[in-house]
């Protein structure tokens, strides 16, 4: 039940609204190999615990698309989608704009009440309270999805919405930054990095890397940002990874896809930063077989002076499963964090072991698009929804979080 939905269209909409077009790439197929092992130290995962932390004010409850991430008094936060309303007779959006956006009816959530939540934590997850909420409406229930969401140094929160998703407000119609000072009650104006009147980009990713640095990542594609997605299936989407050094008040856009793989059509993607300042990478793609059927590839991001380069991109050796999830723990181990399991390396991804989680009843797995931070105390919180990408009503979904830490076997 935890498995990854079927693809359901290919735009910057998809799932959380984050997803770029199908992936093909231009390059040689590789068989995928089961996780090799490694003479590094071993580990394993102690104390784990799986609660539910939120559930809708009906049932079934409609919460999905997490964000989490730690503020600077070491309080713990998270935000995520919630629709309430009718599960019958509500309006529709027009069939134009449904069309345009390549929305089916069963995920058109017109007519709902929308709200982007967000929870503070002042005791380590033991405790919930609900800070502020955005309200908003749209066709789609992604536009506001959490997992491009960072606490900053300085308090603020910063996040990203999803404008392809609200062409029918008065928004900028690409992705847009949004900041708030007083902890998720009030957000700032729109801060766009390209001009939509030519570019349309996504990011599902912002970290700050050791130097202090804030990186954004996703895809850009050269195209309008009104775009239908049946103009945008003709158009080559580019990676996009931007960087700031103010503190997201201006930003870069760094080029690090080397010529022999301009023709890759590039999908979700996470990454961890290595003690050298390297970044390893996870993306998702389809199959160099079978396109309809979507595989994990790796690659590392070489850094070098204040820029890097794409690197060794090949197969990844665990199955696919929704938006790649990295976490680069204080063990100095790199954890890749799925529906599928948790899978971890001590060597920048050249092998691969599997985590045993022991108190997990059966092999472990992650709720949906899960995301994932680490505390001073070396306690491992994993955030995420409990069902998966599904229409309004379908399931009974809650926000679930689990924690444990890491020690050696």
């Amino acid at each position: 039940e935890n498995g990854c939905a079927p693809a359901r269209n290919s735009s910057p909409r998809r799932r959380c609204g984050i997803t770029g077009l199908i992936v093909i790439l231009c390059l040689p197929a590789f068989a995928q190999a089961d996780p090799a092992p490694t003479t590094a130290k071993a580990y394993v995962a102690t104390g784990f615990s799986r609660k539910t932390i939120y559930h809708s004010p009906q049932k079934p409850g409609y919460t999905s698309w997490v964000g989490a991430w730690q503020m600077p008094d070491k309080s713990l936060m998270v935000c995520f989608t919630q629709a309430t309303g009718p599960l019958t007779a509500r309006p529709r959006a027009p069939q134009d704009l449904r069309q345009k956006l390549a929305i089916p009816d069963k995920f058109d959530f017109t007519g709902l009440d929308l709200r982007q939540v967000y929870l503070r934590s002042a005791d380590g997850g033991a405790h919930w309270n609900e800070v502020g909420s955005t309200r908003f409406e749209s066709i789609g229930a992604s536009a506001y999805a959490g997992s491009a969401t960072l606490g900053l140094p300085d308090g603020s929160i910063l996040r990203r919405v999803n404008g392809w998703d609200l062409q029918h407000r008065d928004v900028p119609q690409t992705a847009y930054l949004q900041r708030s000072d007083d902890g998720g009650k009030t957000w700032g104006n729109p801060q766009v990095l390209f001009d939509p009147a030519t570019s349309l980009y996504q990011l599902s990713r912002l970290r700050i890397l050791k130097d202090g640095r804030i990186v954004g990542t996703g895809q850009f594609w050269p195209a309008p940002a009104k775009s239908s997605h049946k103009e945008l299936e003709k158009v080559q989407d580019q990676l996009l990874l931007v960087v700031s050094d103010d503190n997201g008040k201006t930003w870069r856009r760094h080029d690090v896809v080397p010529p022999e793989l301009r023709d890759v059509v590039w999908d979700e993607w996470d990454q961890a930063e290595l003690p050298d300042g390297d970044l390893l990478c996870v993306f998702r793609r389809g199959d160099p077989k079978n396109a309809r059927k979507e595989v994990r590839w790796q690659g590392l991001l070489k850094k070098t002076r204040d820029t890097w380069t794409l690197e060794d991109f090949r197969p990844a050796p665990f199955p696919h499963s929704g938006h790649p999830e990295l976490l680069a723990t204080r063990e100095g181990i790199i954890l890749h964090i799925a529906t599928t399991g948790i899978q971890y390396t001590a060597d920048a991804g050249k092998t691969w072991n599997v985590l045993d989680v022991p108190g997990f009843a059966g092999e472990y797995k992650s709720r949906y698009y899960p995301r994932s931070l680490q505390t001073d105390d070396s306690r491992i919180y994993i955030f995420a929804h409990n069902g998966w990408d599904q229409p309004y009503g379908e399931f009974d979904q809650s926000i679930d979080m689990d924690t444990f830490r890491l020690v050696p076997r």
